[in-house]
């Protein structure tokens, strides 16, 4: 049987290595110190989003509309005719609380027959304004510019007309979706 040798001691460290071990300790904890210093000293970033004024549903479809106008000759009666639902559909989903952009056209109109203290025009104008976006979107009908022009004043008296009744019922401005 062999004889196993004995097991050697740690290896002597220099002189050098130590000294370069504990210099760049010094150095990770100073620029650590450094780097904390200088998060909680840099100058912040002002939150521009709150100090721009929140705007209404009535003001954002608005806008929309108009854009629409100003580039309508430019657009497809197709994706013209999306994107006036939609702004419709966008404005109640603000100003309702009504579930308008993932309902079909015959979910939404029986969402709005059963929900009580809803402005009368979204009764009498939103069936004929959906079967007509209906008709463009999945019957292929065309659009001339005036009916375009009918389709757009059809979409901001319904967005206009709601809005007046609502701020008519809560004129101290509360949140009217939570209000209906």
């Amino acid at each position: 049987m062999e004889q196993f040798a004995d097991i050697e001691g740690p290896l002597p460290i220099g002189l050098w290595p130590a000294i370069l071990l504990i210099a760049g300790s010094i150095l990770l904890i100073l620029l650590s110190v450094i780097f904390i210093y200088w998060l909680l000293k840099r100058p912040r970033k002002e939150n521009t989003a709150s100090l721009e004024p929140t705007r209404s549903p009535l003001e954002i479809a608005l806008e929309r509309l108009q854009k629409l106008r100003s580039g309508k000759s430019q657009i497809q009666p197709e994706p013209f005719t999306v994107e006036v639902s939609d702004i419709v559909r966008d404005y109640l989903e603000e100003a309702l609380a009504v579930p308008a952009r993932e309902q079909t056209s015959e979910e939404f109109l029986n969402t709005l027959a059963t929900r009580d203290g809803l402005p009368e025009i979204l009764h009498r104008q939103m069936p004929a304004f959906l079967e007509s976006c209906d008709m463009v979107k999945f019957a292929r009908q065309s659009l001339d510019m005036e009916q375009q022009d009918a389709l757009l004043e059809t979409a901001k008296g319904v967005v206009e007309s709601t809005d007046k009744e609502l701020a008519a019922r809560h004129p101290d401005g509360e949140n009217l979706a939570q209000a209906i």
